[in-house]
C-alpha cells in the first residue's frame, strides 16, 4: 500500500533572529541592574525566553497530510487545488511585491524568502490563490502535485 505524500515544517525565525535578540539582554540589564543584580539577570533571561517562546509557538505551521493543505489555521483538501508553483529568488520577490493579491490566502514569514503559490480550482471558493511561505518550495510543490495524484485515483 501506497503511503500519502506529506510535507510539514514550522516557519520558525532563521538561527540569526535569537542571536539579535540576544540584544534584549544587555538592555533589559540596564534598566533593572540599579534595582538589584539578580532582579536584573532574571528579568533579562525570562523576557528574553518569553520572546523566543512567543516567536516559537506564533511560527504557522505548513503542512500537507492525508490530501489535505494546512497553512496555519486554514486547510483546504488537494482536490480543490490547481498546479502548485515554487517561487524563489527573483520570481518570489515579485509575487510579494508587484504580484500581491489582496484576495489570495497568504501565510507569509518575513524571513523566508520562498514561496509556493497555488490556485484554488474551486469556483465556489471566493480565494483564488494560495500563497505560501516555505524554506523547500520545490519539495512543497511536489508534494502537493503527488497528493493530487493520489486523490485522482483513489477518486
Amino acid at each position: 500500500m501506497e503511503s500519502a505524500p506529506s510535507h510539514r515544517e514550522r516557519l520558525v525565525p532563521s538561527w540569526w533572529l535569537p542571536l539579535v535578540l540576544l540584544l534584549i539582554v544587555p538592555a533589559s540589564l540596564l534598566v533593572f541592574l540599579p534595582v538589584g543584580i539578580e532582579i536584573g539577570i532574571g528579568v533579562a533571561a525570562a523576557l528574553y525566553a518569553v520572546i523566543m517562546l512567543a516567536l516559537w509557538l506564533g511560527a504557522p505551521v505548513i503542512e500537507l497530510r492525508d490530501g489535505v493543505l494546512r497553512a496555519g489555521r486554514a486547510r483546504i483538501g488537494v482536490e480543490h487545488l490547481g498546479t502548485a508553483d515554487a517561487l524563489e529568488g527573483v520570481e518570489a520577490r515579485t509575487a510579494m511585491r508587484s504580484g500581491w493579491d489582496p484576495a489570495a490566502h497568504h501565510v507569509i514569514s518575513p524571513w523566508i524568502k520562498s514561496l509556493v503559490r497555488v490556485p484554488v480550482a474551486d469556483e465556489a471558493d471566493p480565494t483564488p490563490t494560495w500563497v505560501v511561505s516555505t524554506r523547500r518550495p520545490q519539495a512543497l510543490a511536489a508534494a502537493i502535485t503527488a497528493a493530487q495524484r493520489t486523490a485522482e485515483r483513489s477518486a
